[in-house]
């Protein structure tokens, strides 16, 4: 069952990467600003469910802080997409 659901997974991804390769420099650019904008929704919403108290101003803060705080880590080698191999 889980062989199946990882054939599924792939032939997923190929998909997208083969629907991906073929859009112009233009559609790329507004899909990247599409998935942004959908991140930043999603981060709004955890700072509401975190904070429910807060109002619209207290959240946009907030997100710009922790946007901030993010670009820090990755600035400083905090956080890396690829684990460090143990030798």
């Amino acid at each position: 069952m889980e062989e199946n659901i990882k054939a599924l997974a792939d032939a997923i991804y190929a998909d997208k990467v083969r629907r991906a390769r073929r859009l112009s420099v233009g559609e790329r650019i507004d899909t990247a600003i599409e998935l942004f904008e959908g991140a930043l929704g999603i981060m709004r919403d955890g700072i509401r469910a975190q904070f429910p108290d807060k109002d619209a101003a207290d959240v946009e803060t907030l997100l710009r802080w922790r946007l901030r705080r993010l670009k820090q880590v990755h600035e400083h080698g905090i956080y890396s997409k690829h684990p460090i191999q143990a030798s």
